[in-house]
């Protein structure tokens, strides 16, 4: 069979049309590969081998391609190829291709997965962490580069969502606001006896907002209460929203 013409496809891809009136797509890189120039015969047997390497440089650019959006490890290339049904094989060979040319490095990707989530979210060091292990980004290289998260790096991170977090909860008590603050900031990931540590120095006044929510109950319960009942369920409720009156 000899290669009547050259239609150019989308990715890169060449469909050759063959003089018996069949056709096939291949990769351009395949086609320099193997001089594949108008007028030139290939038998079945050619044909079957092209196709099947031609499988592999379009796993390889589908993976290329899906690197090119943002930085990727090698666990996010693999779930890709496989949702686009490639099979592990090329997936292998696809990873450890790109590994080799500079495209894949772990070590990298958790450098800047780590700056990223330091300077773009409120994430602390546990939490980068255990998104990286789910990523299954080797323990050694995680450990090594959370370096940069440093103790000093924490508390003030630490403080700054104090601060931020004090300012629109006024509606709450020193005592739930303490106990929200800590629990908020051990959930994003900061050490626990850090976050105690930092919330306790915090200087609460909430007499002002325990006398706005003494005279609300007042107004609302003397209506169905009064003398010392009134007062106990005032107090009650006071207790409930972490006020303490003497």
């Amino acid at each position: 069979m000899k290669i009547e013409k050259f239609t150019r496809q989308s990715n890169g891809q060449y469909k050759l049309n063959l003089d018996n009136n069949t056709n096939i797509i291949l990769h351009e890189d395949l086609i320099l590969k193997y001089e594949l120039l108008i007028h030139k015969e290939i038998d079945e047997q050619m044909i079957d081998k092209l196709l099947d390497e031609n499988t592999s440089y379009i796993a390889y650019d589908l993976a290329l391609n899906y690197l090119k959006v943002k930085m990727r490890c090698q666990k996010e290339i693999r779930e890709y190829l496989r949702k686009k049904q490639v099979n592990e094989t090329l997936i292998d060979n696809s990873i450890n291709l790109l590994t080799k040319q500079g495209y894949l490095n772990d070590e990298i990707f958790t450098k800047a997965f780590i700056h990223d989530k330091i300077y773009l979210s409120n994430d602390g060091p546990y939490k980068i962490k255990e998104q990286l292990l789910k990523l299954e980004i080797d323990e050694d290289i995680i450990n090594s580069n959370l370096n940069e998260f440093d103790k000093v790096l924490e508390i003030e991170r630490i403080n700054k969502i104090i601060n931020k977090q004090v300012k629109i909860n006024k509606n709450k008590s020193a005592f739930a606001l303490k106990k929200k603050l800590t629990e908020y900031l051990v959930t994003l990931g900061y050490t626990k006896e850090l976050v105690i540590n930092e919330v306790n120095k915090v200087k609460f006044n909430d007499e002002e907002l325990l006398k706005k929510e003494y005279d609300k109950m007042y107004q609302k319960l003397s209506k169905k209460y009064s003398g010392k009942e009134l007062e106990y369920k005032i107090k009650s409720k006071l207790y409930q929203k972490g006020f303490y009156m003497e």
